[in-house]
């Protein structure tokens, strides 16, 4: 009996602090010092007892990545840039306006133009111009075979000579009797070295471009050949048939 009287205060705050750990342990699941509380009155009342690995049955929760931060770069704009003139260290064509046909010899002009990607064919060329001779209210003109011929010699001769300033066109007519050999007692020859342009360019911005050139193409003649070689082109005008 003695030592139930003893052990009796014992049992009791030991059953209390049991049922409050139990209780406080409810309320936060978290916080586990009422666990270790009862653990240690535990060990203290029945002896030490072998750890159980405890497993938390609440559902894990789900914690966003903190945010962070980005930078958005704003691009600089972008500046549009200056046309480079091709021609800004040519002495004879930096001042000159884009189009425009500069004189730089007796027969020879040269022009501030860009060139077109491919170069015009004989007939795209003989096309263009009788279009063009339509809209300045000029006759039709029709092609020569044996002209274009001699066409084609003028344009291969200059593209791999360069220009002659038609000396070469003068000879033939004059001296080798050319006239004869053509079929016509008047000739006529606009040429272009190294000037890559499509039909209507050839002739409309190009010939075109000055009044000596224009004048000869737009001039009274009733037949033409055109020669084309590489970029560079001739057109032999023809009248009065022998």
């Amino acid at each position: 009996m003695l030592f139930l009287k003893r052990i009796w205060p014992l049992f009791l705050l030991t059953v209390f602090l049991a049922t409050f750990a139990f209780f406080f342990n409810s309320i936060n699941e978290k916080n586990l010092v009422a666990v270790k509380i009862t653990k240690i009155f535990t060990d203290l009342t029945f002896g030490p007892k072998q750890e159980r690995a405890v497993v938390s049955t609440k559902r894990p929760e789900i914690i966003a990545p903190s945010a962070i931060p980005t930078q958005v770069l704003t691009p600089t704009p972008t500046r549009i840039p200056k046309p480079v003139d091709p021609f800004a260290n040519d002495p004879v064509l930096k001042d000159a306006a884009w189009g425009q046909a500069v004189q730089v010899s007796e027969t020879g002009y040269r022009m501030k133009i860009a060139f077109d990607k491919t170069m015009t064919t004989p007939q795209e060329a003989f096309q263009a111009l009788n279009a063009y001779r339509s809209t300045k209210g000029k006759s039709i003109l029709l092609w020569s075979d044996n002209l274009a011929k001699y066409a084609l010699e003028r344009a291969t001769y200059i593209c791999k000579n360069g220009s002659d300033g038609h000396s070469g066109f003068t000879d033939y007519v004059d001296k080798q009797e050319g006239y004869k050999i053509l079929g016509f007692y008047s000739l006529g020859e606009n040429m272009s070295v190294n000037m890559r342009f499509v039909g209507t360019h050839l002739i409309e911005w190009m010939y075109a471009g000055d009044a000596a050139h224009d004048g000869n193409q737009l001039g009274d003649w009733s037949h033409v050949g055109v020669g084309i070689y590489e970029d560079c082109s001739s057109l032999i005008f023809a009248n009065r048939m022998i």
